[in-house]
Parts: C-alpha cells; structure tokens; sequence
C-alpha cells in the first residue's frame, strides 16, 4: 500500500462517505474541507434505492447505531389546510410515479425526493452527524484534516495526478484524488484539463436552508418529513416548495427551499424567500397538533441559523431521471475521481460506493475490500 495520502476535497456527503469508507479501511486520507460548501439533509429518509446500503455500512463500520430501517412513503404534503401523501404515490407503478413527479415538481427538488423513502430511527442529519463526530483523529490517526485553506488546482505527471496544490501556496502530494465539492469551481483550477465537461447538460441551483432551535419540542414521535407550495413572486411561473422535518428530541428543525441561477445573483430576492419560508412554517405549523396551541411555528424559534450555498443542486438528466449518477473521472487525470452531492445523499453514497468499490455487509472490513475503479472519460 503507498505511503502517500488519498487527498479528498469537500465536505459534503460523497467526502464524508469517501473518507469515512477509506479511513475505516486502514488507508492513510488527508480530507481538505475546500470551500466547505455543504447542507444538511434536505429531508429526514433517503432516496429509497442501492445508495442506503452504503450509508448503512458506513455506519456499522464506525459503530454508529441507526436504529431500525423503515421503507415507504415518509414525507407528507400540506395542501389545502392539512397533510397527506404526495400524489405521486397513486401512481400504480414505479415508472408511473416518477412522471407524475415529474409534472408536480420544479427540476432540482426532484434531486432531493424519491418516490420511495428509507428511514433510519435517527433523521439523516443526526445520523450524517453522527458519523462525523466518529471520524477522530484519535481512532484513525491516519487521518489529517486541512480546514479553512481552498484547493486552487492539481499537478500531474504522465497524466497521473501527483499532487493538490491549495491556495495557501502549499501542495499535499498524493497517490489518489477524490473531488467531491462543487463542480463549478474547477474551470478555475490551475492543471485541470480543458476544456472542463463535467458541468455539461446538468443545471446547477443554488440551496437556501434554515437550522431553527425551538423553545418547546416539536414534532415528537413524527417520523415524517414535510413540503409544502412557496408563495410565487410576482411574475413567478414555477411552483416551488419548502422542505424539511424535526430532530428527534423536537428542538431543532431543518428546512430547505432551492434558488435558482437568477435568484442567486440577487440578495434581495433570497432574503424574501427567507421570510416566505418562514411564512410558509407559520401558516401550516399553526396552533395544536405538532405547535402547542395558540401559537405560531416563529413564536417558538429560539435561534435560526441560515445557509445559503450556491451551485450545489443539479436538476436530474432528462433522459436518465431515474438512473443512479456515476463516479466520472477525467481524461489526461488517471488517479482522480469526480463525485457529486448535485443528486442528493441518496446518490452521493452511491457514487462513493461504486468508485471504491465497497463490499457491503463487513463491518470489519480489511483495507483490501475498498479499491478505487479507474477508467478513462
């Protein structure tokens, strides 16, 4: 096994899953944050399909108890004064289901929403927690984390990648490279081949989301995630929704709403969706049921954190909208592999699992069950 380190940039799901998957296998990882860009699980349950088993694994590899898995439809829709199931679970089959998603849903949502859900007994946000405060230094002494320092670009020799160069002007020299942060940035790195094509035919959206702390619980026992319809501005064309569930001890919550390339662009129009988020919370979450009575979801918001993170959502391929997203790799970079959080956590765990090729069901696994695959792009 070499000495030099896999370097792996981002810190988002598909590097967390790499990192946790490489470490746990005895292999040396040096995990640069980059520029951070990350957001928590849009919604509680996954994407039912091969990308659960992945994070399950990673899980029992790390000795993270899960609790128990729960499949179906686990998000609710609130429309006309109460919640029920989406519509496009009356469709009869799996096909039939996904085309009325595709009617009823703006393009990026359906990259954080499948038609089928798996749960664990925590959310996915504790669980993604969960894993990353597994990830010590002191349990994988292997690992070093570079935080806060941006890569600029890649060295490579004979086509080979051999290095990742970071804007700090230091360099960290490597056997293997795994990118998993936003896309867009490459066509401004230093060694990376041009013309860069990773970014073609997908359309990248930007992901506003609000951490709120409640002064009450809400949402005990509730198992489900929400949606629910955005006032349209003047003008607004596409319907868009707000996403989100409660932690399991009810004093947190988790919503998402995803911005478009031209809302972006304009603060003022990201700060209105702010306010007609919380809008939203206030006119479904009113008085009695999961909000004590007499009051309103705000009035029980403590503290809010935002997030706003650009470029970080593709909307699914028109062609291949139910087709899970491979790991690319790039021609004139042998070593390097390209994984996306642009299709969810569902998808990125997927990505990683199919570029290391993980063997599933070993939680002892050895470091010769984890191996990069390597083709040319």
């Amino acid at each position: 096994m070499s000495t030099k380190p896999v370097v792996v940039v981002g810190d988002g799901w598909a590097a967390l899953g790499a990192v946790g998957f490489l470490v746990s296998s005895g292999i040396p990882v040096d995990w640069v944050i980059g520029t951070g860009a990350r957001i928590l699980p849009p919604l509680a349950s996954l994407e039912a399909g091969p990308g659960v088993s992945f994070w399950s694994e990673l899980a029992a590899r790390l000795g993270v108890e899960c609790g128990e898995m729960q499949n179906g439809t686990l998000i609710k829709e609130f429309r006309n004064k109460s919640f029920r199931e989406p519509a496009w679970t009356r469709g009869p089959t799996s096909e039939a289901r996904h085309e009325l998603q595709k009617e009823l849903l703006w393009a990026p949502e359906k990259s954080i929403v499948g038609v089928f859900d798996t749960r664990f007994g925590l959310s996915l946000a504790e669980l993604e927690d969960q894993i990353r405060k597994a990830l010590t230094l002191e349990k994988f002494p292997h690992l070093k984390k570079v935080e806060g320092i941006p890569v600029s670009g890649f060295k490579c020799e004979d086509n080979q990648v051999t290095e990742v160069l970071l804007g700090s002007g230091d360099s960290i020299v490597c056997s293997q490279l795994v990118y998993a942060d936003r896309w867009a940035l490459l066509m401004g790195f230093e060694g990376m081949p041009k013309p860069v094509t990773l970014m073609r035919n997908r359309d990248p959206m930007g992901a506003l989301q609000a951490v709120f702390r409640h002064s009450v619980p809400l949402g005990l026992g509730i198992m489900d995630s929400f949606f629910a319809s955005l006032p349209k501005s003047p003008g607004e064309l596409v319907e868009k929704h707000v996403w989100g569930y409660f932690t399991s001890d009810g004093f947190q919550s988790i919503w998402t709403i995803c911005l478009s390339p031209e809302e972006i662009e304009n603060n003022h129009e990201i700060a209105k969706k702010f306010r007609r988020l919380k809008g939203t919370l206030d006119k479904i979450f009113t008085g009695g049921g999961i909000v004590p009575e007499g009051k309103m979801f705000s009035e029980t918001v403590q503290e809010e954190q935002v997030r706003f993170v650009e470029d970080l959502i593709f909307s699914p391929s028109k062609s291949k909208d139910n087709t899970p997203v491979q790991p690319v790799r790039v021609k004139g970079m042998e070593g390097a592999t390209f994984l996306t959080d642009g299709y969810g956590p569902s998808q990125a765990f997927y990505q990683v699992g199919m570029a290391l090729k993980v063997e599933l069901g070993r939680p002892d696994a050895e470091a010769e069950n984890v191996e990069f695959i390597y083709s040319q792009a």
